[in-house]
């Protein structure tokens, strides 16, 4: 399938979360997770694998903590922490650090 995005930056990287909906539209605890890029995105091959890489990761993430939940409590103290990296906008949670070589 082919979706437009527009307005957004082509060399991003997006993580969708589509959850299961109810007939009432009410989420049902399912989840698909989603690596969304853009073919039009301008980084070389090497740094769009790595990048892609970093988002496995980061989308895995859910279903690990399904299974670990230890995981899940310590990202919850993770996000409650008052960093410089951390910011709340509204809904959306602006996670801004820099890794250590290729994530």
């Amino acid at each position: 399938m082919t979706i437009n995005i527009t307005d957004k930056n082509p060399a991003a990287f997006y993580i969708e979360l589509l959850p299961d909906l109810d007939e009432n539209n009410a989420w049902l605890g399912g989840l698909q997770v989603n690596i969304i890029s853009s073919k039009d995105n301008p980084m070389p091959v090497e740094c769009k694998r790595d990048l892609l890489h970093l988002s496995q990761l980061v989308a895995s993430s859910v279903a690990f903590m399904e299974k670990n939940a230890e995981y899940a409590d310590k990202l919850e103290d993770f996000i409650k922490e008052p960093e410089e990296h951390i910011k709340h906008e509204g809904n959306v949670i602006h996670f801004n650090f820099k890794t250590k070589g290729n994530a």
